[in-house]
């Protein structure tokens, strides 16, 4: 789950922003080389160490700077204006155990309030690219001796959010996990998660959840910003022990990302390109056509797929800032494992589009031949707010179940105050 978290933060740190104008300058012409600052980072176990076990966790609030409590305050004001986002990355994870470097490559989609989605891709490793690196070209983490750590590709994966669930998909190994949003994480509720005010979340409230200082002073004429972040709060450290973040003053759209595992041991750097904001469509041609009531819903059909209901608050929700204690340990949140392929979760979800996933997973909704219809619909009581109306109510057999050929699907669905049903 750490490493979905660390790709769900590059894709909220990109989907909090907007690309409303500062008053800054342009920036000047030297492109910024997001790994430098990963470079750096050689006291990062130790620093992480000490950052975990003392002074940020739980610590009192203290006024920020003047140019960092306004900077935040026109993040959190320009990221209201965001209703698209897509773009593309570069990523670079250090395992400084080790000393190996794999990179990856991809492109990311938010669809606002609360629909993600991350394809992560390996980069072919050509003798050019160690060539470079190894010349200096291409900066990387170096070992005691001098030479670039050793490089290979990262494996092919992708995390997606569809408002009612996350799913976490090993795709060379055909493994997915999914996990059910608790009913406060639905919605715009889900930018509280898992870096919130990145998503432009109020001052003060991101200052009661993280230590947010400038590494350096903001110098308009770079056009950028660097934050470096801690976590206050326990359920936030079991996660990640700091992020830095470069921002662009000009489009207030992150050029980079750095985190640090609690460990200390590994260092995940993203850098952003091509980013496009509140197009009418996604410039990426294969994702828009696809349909965009499933598009951020991925295909499980032939992964082995292990369901994590919403019985249990996800790793990453913050209920009540106030009491820390109010979530569970993340670590103890533990996902039954399942055998077998397993019926996800639908409730929640239009009827169509219950259909449709439950498609994508074999079964077959044929109105008319009863014994070759695995997906019953019946009408349900009559909903009380009209957002719930034509929604599943209920599934049964519930979410988790491993999948059996022939096996049928009742859905309940909320219903009109009229008494109306939708067929």
């Amino acid at each position: 789950m750490v490493r979905f978290i660390a790709a769900i933060t590059a894709v909220t740190v990109c989907c909090c922003s907007s690309a409303v104008q500062s008053q800054s300058k342009s920036p000047g012409k030297r492109p910024v080389t997001p790994v430098s600052r990963a470079q750096q980072v050689d006291d990062a176990p130790a620093r992480a160490q000490i950052e975990f076990k003392n002074d940020h966790l739980n610590q009192d609030v203290k006024p920020l700077p003047p140019e960092l409590e306004q900077l935040l305050r026109d993040w959190a004001v320009a990221s209201d204006n965001i209703k698209r986002l897509e773009g593309g990355h570069l990523r670079r994870v250090y395992d400084t155990i080790n000393e190996v470097e794999k990179l990856s490559q991809g492109r990311f989609f938010f669809e606002r309030p609360d629909k993600g989605r991350i394809n992560i891709t390996p980069v072919e490793i050509s003798a050019e690219l160690l060539e470079k690196r190894a010349s200096g070209e291409v900066p990387t983490k170096k070992r005691a001796d001098g030479k670039p750590f050793d490089l290979k590709p990262d494996q092919e994966e992708c995390w997606s959010c569809d408002g009612l669930r996350i799913f976490e998909m090993d795709v060379a190994q055909k493994q997915a996990r999914v996990a059910q949003l608790p009913a406060n994480m639905q919605g715009k509720q889900i930018m509280d998660s898992p870096l919130p005010f990145l998503f432009g979340m109020p001052p003060e409230k991101a200052k009661r959840r993280f230590a947010i200082s400038l590494m350096r002073p903001i110098d308009p004429a770079t056009g950028r910003a660097s934050l470096h972040i801690l976590p206050r709060l326990p359920q936030d450290a079991h996660n990640w022990a700091s992020a830095d973040v470069i921002l662009n003053l000009n489009t207030f759209l992150p050029d980079a990302v750095q985190l640090v595992d609690p460990a200390g041991t590994k260092i995940t750097v993203y850098s952003f390109s091509n980013l496009k904001v509140n197009e009418n469509k996604f410039i990426d041609r294969w994702f828009d056509e696809q349909n965009p009531k499933t598009r951020f819903t991925p295909d499980l059909r032939g992964f082995n797929v292990n369901v994590q209901d919403g019985g249990q608050a996800a790793p990453i929700v913050e209920n009540d800032p106030a009491d820390p204690g109010s979530q569970p340990d993340p670590k103890s949140v533990v996902p039954p494992k399942q055998a077998n392929p397993a019926l996800v979760n639908v409730r929640g979800m239009l009827h169509y589009d219950a259909v449709i996933q439950l498609e994508r997973q074999g079964l077959k909704r044929v109105k008319d031949d009863k014994e070759a219809n695995n997906i019953i619909l019946e009408a349900g009581p009559a909903a009380k707010n009209d957002e719930d109306v034509f929604t599943v109510k209920s599934q049964d057999p519930p979410a988790g179940t491993p999948l059996k050929k022939g096996m049928k699907v009742r859905l309940t669905i909320w219903t009109k105050p009229d008494g109306n049903a939708k067929q």
